[in-house]
């Protein structure tokens, strides 16, 4: 299945008013030196159940039924309250930065879409690597941030930190409210940038703590004859579609049947785009 691109959407990619968020489903079409991709988010938790000290039942029992629940944020939390802090530092950075993956041609293809701005809930750094020559900024960065909206250069914003800096990491319900409270205008940023700007989600699935975590911002600044899109796997039921619809206005645009097809939809999206800025003359 191709995804039939609006027409209006090429045309605020084309002239970039368009902000493109990247999740964990782009990380996970890189590969390192040995063919591995990034762990997927109930991998990573399910492995990540060894680093608790002396686990109780009770402990274990309560996460396999957030996993079954597809609750990440509370079973990631449970973990990271109950293991040695060294040792789940140490666990992030294995899984995230010592394997050394290289961006596919997936991330190539977004950044030939030549977006001005790029935010990703990502930690890793395969998008920046292969982006060397943007800007790229942390959530806790913020004149950095406002001082790159306005300048002409591409801007890379990781929504919820780097996996350098692992103590400033978004990655459980806790530090994402803590995060809230501590750099509010960081996410007046977002919601205005909600208000102001296309939103394209690329990379995520409907039920992605990643994005769950940043929906708010986008009922808080609803448009309806401005709509956001979020790319997706085919198959999703009729009622969800219309829940994120009338909720956060947000219009999923369904590909498939594999995942691998999202690549191809990407491709199709950058050409359109390439082709629109050629016929209008878009530099």
């Amino acid at each position: 299945m191709q995804i039939n691109w609006p027409s209006h959407l090429i045309e605020e990619i084309a002239y970039r008013r368009c902000v493109i968020f990247v999740g964990a489903g782009i990380s996970a079409t890189a590969q390192n030196e040995e063919g591995v991709s990034p762990k997927k988010w109930g991998e990573f938790i399910r492995d990540a159940i060894s680093l608790i000290n002396r686990p109780s039942q009770e402990k274990l029992d309560f996460i396999s039924k957030m996993l079954d629940q597809q609750n990440y944020l509370l079973a990631l939390q449970a973990i990271a309250d109950s293991c040695d802090p060294g040792a789940y530092a140490a666990y992030l950075r294995e899984v995230y930065s010592r394997p050394r993956y290289r961006a596919s041609k997936t991330h190539q293809l977004i950044k030939d879409i030549d977006s001005k701005i790029v935010i990703t809930t990502n930690f890793d750094r395969i998008y920046e690597n292969l982006c060397s020559d943007y800007v790229f900024a942390n959530y806790f960065e913020i004149s950095k941030i406002i001082t790159n909206m306005r300048s002409t250069e591409n801007l890379i914003i990781k929504a919820h930190g780097t996996i350098d800096d692992v103590d400033n990491l978004v990655f459980t319900q806790k530090q994402y409210y803590n995060a809230k409270l501590k750099h509010p205008v960081f996410y007046n940023i977002l919601s205005a940038l909600f208000l102001t700007n296309t939103v394209v989600f690329l990379g995520y699935s409907l039920n992605d703590p990643d994005i769950n975590l940043i929906l708010e911002l986008a009922a808080n600044a609803r448009s309806l004859s401005s709509p956001h899109y979020v790319v997706v796997k085919d198959g999703l039921e009729e009622e969800i579609k219309q829940h994120w619809r009338d909720c956060y206005n947000i219009y999923p645009l369904e590909y498939g049947p594999d995942y691998t097809d999202l690549e191809s939809n990407i491709e199709e999206l950058r050409d359109r785009v390439l082709d629109f800025r050629a016929l209008k003359r878009i530099p």
